[in-house]
């Protein structure tokens, strides 16, 4: 995975709020479904460079094997543990990475932190190569935690921005010749402060889940990057035996004399 340009910093980092609202019963709560999705995702996506565009405590690419992993940050450098990994602080209108030359990128609630989504995810799409995998977290903003948005407070998700609806996020992804193939929802439950409040509406995520599966408060969609004019073909095993095993008639010879 090769650079292109140095990255200019921005010393206003929201990400820096992510580890005490992490701690909050919501924040938890977050944190450990999105890690379920990430890991049954992507444990078994193939390739050699991953990217992760995100807050720190949520590790993207913990379960994926590839060999080249790497962070973007748009405010600053982030903490994290594995020294395997590259950190680039850049521009959300300039990844300073390669075009087609990235097999997995996971943009973790960033686009509700830039005032220009839709180029994030242009520059997400042009450095995916042909057939390669984008995976999205973000907010519903037709969800109880958009209610709330109005009166953020530290126990509250640190996205400043507008939220992007699911559907909105999948007509994007297809303008820009990505064919989404998979999502999820979760979190039906409002933004509480207290552990006990929180536990005693636990009984609203099942009811949400089967009634009202588009409210969730976060989601997770997959799309593939579709080159134009590139077809995927399938190979035809049961045509080519049955070929191979039918009988083949040969005509006998005539010898024709002078």
């Amino acid at each position: 995975m090769s650079l292109r340009s140095d990255a200019s910093r921005n010393p206003q980092n929201p990400y820096q709020a992510w580890a005490a609202w992490l701690n909050s019963p919501s924040g938890q709560a977050l944190l450990q479904i999105e890690r379920r999705w990430l890991e049954e995702r992507l444990v078994d996506q193939f390739g050699y460079n991953a990217l992760q565009v995100g807050p720190s405590e949520v590790n993207a690419l913990a379960s994926n094997r590839m060999l080249c992993k790497a962070r973007i940050s748009f405010f600053g450098p982030q903490p994290f543990d594995s020294d395997a990994e590259q950190q680039v602080v850049c521009h959300p209108d300039a990844l300073p990475i390669e075009s087609e030359s990235v097999d997995l990128v996971v943009l973790v609630h960033c686009l509700e932190l830039v005032s220009d989504p839709h180029s994030l995810l242009r520059e997400a799409e042009r450095v995916l190569i042909p057939e390669g995998r984008l995976v999205v977290l973000g907010f519903n903003p037709y969800s109880l935690w958009a209610f709330h948005q109005p009166l953020a407070t530290r126990y509250f998700p640190p996205a400043g921005h507008q939220w992007l609806s699911l559907g909105r996020l999948k007509d994007w992804c297809r303008v820009l010749g990505m064919t989404p193939d998979g999502g999820a929802a979760a979190l039906y439950r409002p933004v509480v402060s207290k552990s006990r409040w929180w536990d005693k509406l636990a009984w609203l995520e099942a009811a949400g889940a089967r009634w009202w599966p588009g409210l969730g408060a976060i989601y997770l969609l997959s799309a593939v990057k579709r080159r134009e004019g590139m077809r995927m073909m399938k190979a035809h095993w049961r045509q080519r035996r049955a070929s191979a095993s039918s009988q083949v008639v040969v005509g006998s010879s005539v010898r024709v004399s002078k």
